[in-house]
């Protein structure tokens, strides 16, 4: 079993939101009672980074190094760094590492308001071959913000269903030549939607 921690946004100057370091507490505390499953983070950053503001350090290193501090050993931390969003997240750590390590079973920790977009994600990409369980964690998102996030998160898993509606179950290949060049990726943001998962905050 591998633990896979999502990433949500990450501040220009390298720094992680509560919300994202939640997950990787939750993480680590798994980590320690399964005596040492590896643990995957995901995420280089979001695809609504300007290309001339970069963060300091993509999400999948951040979260890495925070786990180091909590006292996980280097040696069982595994990096995806490639993803810009919740569908690279799981098209890459499915191609990346779960089929070239055989695994095929998988702990997911995201947080609440994130759960049911990323539950049909990782299900439609990897197929009934793997056994996913799926961890949500609260927030400490204010009742009017994560009213926002949840609404936001109902409408962006409306697109997300609509752009893998003819995708197999499990057939991750057909993401190989759409991932970040199809429509969906160039349309326009809500200013609060770009600082939330670009700023990461």
């Amino acid at each position: 079993m591998t633990i896979v921690v999502l990433g949500g946004g990450i501040a220009r100057d390298g720094n992680l939101p509560k919300h994202v370091k939640k997950r990787i507490e939750r993480a680590w505390q798994i980590f320690k009672k399964k005596k040492g499953a590896p643990i995957l983070v995901c995420g280089r950053y979001s695809f609504l980074y300007p290309k001339n503001q970069l963060p300091k350090k993509t999400e999948s290193r951040a979260m890495r190094d925070y786990l180091i501090s909590l006292g996980v050993p280097k040696k069982d931390i595994y990096l995806e760094n490639e993803s810009k969003d919740t569908i690279g997240n799981a098209y890459y750590a499915k191609k990346l590492y779960f089929i070239p390590r055989k695994e095929k079973k998988a702990t997911i920790i995201t947080s609440e308001f994130h759960l049911e977009r990323v539950k049909f994600i990782f299900q439609k990409i990897f197929g009934k071959n793997y056994q996913l369980k799926f961890i949500s964690l609260s927030s400490s998102l204010g009742s009017k913000e994560k009213t926002k996030v949840m609404e936001r998160q109902k409408k962006l898993l409306e697109k997300t269903k609509a752009i893998l509606a003819e995708m197999k179950s499990g057939d991750h290949s057909f993401l190989k030549d759409k991932l970040y060049k199809i429509k969906y990726y160039k349309e326009p943001r809500p200013d609060w939607v770009i600082k939330f998962v670009a700023a990461g905050k």
